[in-house]
């Protein structure tokens, strides 16, 4: 008889997607995605490097995405300002 723990993670292992990131027309950034409940802001790189920016405020996240430039926005308001980390 299976665990009720490992029947149910089975289960949700099943149904979860996998995040969509929103793919940008930017010299530096290939896409990001916004994950709401943790306010993690998820950068792909074009050189293949990813960064995890925390606690960044979902409005935050849409000046990023309502920006006249993606990098120059990066640049002046998130990279420097958002404890982040290299996903491996």
């Amino acid at each position: 008889m299976r665990s009720f723990f490992r029947l149910w993670f089975s289960r949700k292992n099943k149904t979860e997607e996998e995040p969509k990131y929103k793919q940008l027309d930017s010299a530096l950034i290939k896409a990001a995605r916004y994950d709401l409940e943790s306010q993690h802001l998820y950068i792909r790189f074009h050189d293949g490097r990813e960064f995890v920016y925390c606690k960044v405020s979902p409005y935050a996240y849409n000046a990023f995405l309502n920006a006249d430039s993606f990098s120059e926005h990066f640049h002046s308001f998130i990279s420097q300002r958002y404890l982040h980390y290299q996903v491996m």
